[in-house]
């Protein structure tokens, strides 16, 4: 199994006060600071997101993001992790992905879904309404450009007449395409149009999940392609667990109880009510704790839940400090990334 870092761009507390440019500036450097230490522990690939609007939100574009650690970074693979499709215009994302792929010499995954934030849309002046035929339409406009040396493309949303990309990726016939949902339609077209399946950082029921992962094995397998799952998981590594609850616990809970408030885990047989938010019951859906109980933890997710690659996140929005961030990347290379790199 793989691992992945997420480079999150969430730079400080949910609805904080309007940044100021030092803040801004201050982030920025300590994202460097990050990639840097995630390729030196021996991460598979270093992920960004792509989030708009909202105040804690201090680097909006994930291809500027990734054009930057294109130039900082050597060996790991740099990817999207999710760039929202829908908002864009697919011949733009097709050029800049291939000059990304070009300036890192390969390192290139281009992971895509169709988006939920309906905020992202507003402040574009787009649409959710139609959503899908946005994304499928781009997706087909992005394979043409990449493959073909002029192409034409005629549809409902977009219409192309002899267009021409140039330069093509390096990665042929293009970079790995990650395609993320988790509806049964979203699922199963990852397994039909890309190389990846990718998931929430949100707590899983192991049935559920299973179902879903057959689901998309068995659409990629008649698709005639090969199937790889990744799974998002945050979490956080220290010498002894009572470190890791002290550090990582609070701000764990107060992440999952945000998302509870938002709806999402409304129906998690876990999380009935806000009494469940302990920080026991959520380091059960965490890769969190020694080094020993983070292996066992992704050990058991490659085993009993079938997944290829976790991306893993160790930086949420109400923190830990970004000094002990740094800390925990280098432990988490040292004594957790080698036991499955062997």
């Amino acid at each position: 199994m793989k691992i992945g870092y997420l480079l999150d761009t969430h730079g400080g507390p949910y609805n904080m006060p309007m940044p100021s440019s030092g803040q801004v500036t201050s982030f920025i450097d300590h994202l460097w600071q990050e990639a840097d230490a995630a390729e030196q522990a021996g991460f598979d690939g270093l992920l960004v997101p792509e989030r708009h609007t909202r105040t804690e939100c201090l680097f909006p574009s994930p291809l500027l993001l990734l054009a930057g650690l294109a130039t900082r970074t050597t060996r790991i693979r740099l990817g999207t992790y999710i760039l929202i499709l829908p908002l864009h215009d697919p011949v733009h994302i097709a050029e800049q992905m291939a000059m990304l792929d070009l300036m890192s010499k390969g390192r290139l995954i281009c992971g895509l879904a169709s988006g939920y934030h309906p905020d992202y849309h507003n402040a574009f002046a787009i649409p959710m309404k139609g959503g899908r035929q946005r994304f499928e339409e781009g997706l087909e406009v992005l394979k043409l450009a990449w493959q073909q040396d002029t192409f034409s493309f005629h549809g409902h949303v977009f219409n192309y007449e002899n267009v021409r990309i140039t330069p093509k990726p390096l990665q042929q016939p293009y970079p790995e395409l990650w395609l993320g949902g988790m509806f049964p339609y979203t699922i199963q077209r990852a397994g039909r149009s890309g190389d990846a399946w990718c998931s929430d950082p949100f707590p899983l029921q192991k049935e559920t999940w299973k179902s879903q992962v057959a689901m998309y094995r068995e659409a990629a397998a008649k698709a005639g392609r090969k199937s790889h799952v990744v799974l998002m998981r945050d979490g956080w590594v220290a010498p002894t667990r009572a470190e890791a609850e002290r550090i990582f616990g609070e701000i764990y809970v107060q992440e999952l109880l945000f998302y509870h408030r938002y709806g999402l885990l409304t129906h998690h047989p876990d999380f009935r009510s806000e009494a469940d938010f302990t920080v026991a019951n959520c380091f059960r859906h965490a890769v969190a704790g020694t080094p020993h109980e983070c292996i066992d933890q992704l050990a058991m997710y490659a085993h009993e839940y079938d997944v290829d690659y976790v991306v893993m996140r160790f930086r949420l929005p109400g923190g830990p400090e970004r000094s002990r961030v740094l800390d925990c990347i280098r432990l988490f290379g040292d004594t957790v990334v080698p036991t499955f790199h062997r």
